[in-house]
């Protein structure tokens, strides 16, 4: 199989460019920046519409929120009412226990006293 030859350009040939059109150019950039400003027109317009149609009520985060929230209202309500009730309990018992020991101290005091009525009657 012979060999190609790799084809080189010569130095000393000068390149052949198109003379540069100032009007072609300068139209050229007013047509791509036009369609670019239409684009991105659009593309706004398309947000804020998508935007617009958005519910936040009828997302699944917000039905997860709103759950989340009454749990937590539930669990720390329900807390609230289990120690309001253990407060009542010791206040009760608080009360009792002092009932108990007034009550004790009067007995005492009141069988001494029918015991010594009691012994003096005797003799």
């Amino acid at each position: 199989m012979p060999r190609k030859e790799k084809s080189t350009i010569q130095e000393s040939e000068p390149l052949h460019l198109r003379p540069e059109n100032a009007a072609a150019k300068m139209w050229l950039w007013v047509c791509v920046g036009g369609i670019s400003i239409i684009i991105l027109v659009l593309w706004g317009w398309a947000t804020s519409i998508s935007l617009a149609s958005f519910n936040w009520n009828k997302t699944p985060e917000k039905k997860l929120i709103d759950k989340s929230q009454n749990d937590w209202n539930a669990l720390f309500n329900d807390e609230k009412s289990r120690i309001k009730n253990e407060q009542m309990k010791l206040q009760l018992k608080k009360l009792l226990n002092t009932i108990v020991t007034e009550t004790s101290t009067t007995t005492d005091t009141t069988s001494t006293t029918s015991s010594s009525t009691i012994t003096t009657s005797s003799q």
